[in-house]
């Protein structure tokens, strides 16, 4: 079991158009979980499940520097408060027993 973590804030004059965008992320990949603090409102972490190294390599590179694919692509540096050095990633797995 592996999963991914993202997190950043959005510019609440981007709110709309970024949950937009994630809608469409949602229902093209049934592994993403989207949520917003209740305490931070702006504040989103997306939960990638089952996710590969290797894709999570490929989900980080096309995040930070854009992707190839008109649809996958987001205004993430206008969207994110600070740019796209403010959106931090990791992948995690599961630890083995000992």
């Amino acid at each position: 079991m592996s999963k991914v973590f993202v997190e950043y804030a959005i510019k609440p004059e981007c709110r709309n158009s970024f949950l937009i965008y994630m809608q469409g992320i949602k229902q093209r990949e049934g592994r993403l979980e989207l949520l917003e603090g209740t305490d931070q409102e702006g504040l989103y972490v997306e939960i990638w499940n089952e996710v590969t190294y290797e894709e999570y390599l490929k989900l980080k590179q096309e995040r930070l520097q854009g992707s190839d694919h008109e649809e996958e692509r987001g205004d993430w540096d206008n969207w994110v408060q600070g740019g796209l050095k403010k959106v931090h990633m990791w992948h995690f797995s599961e630890v083995a027993s000992t």
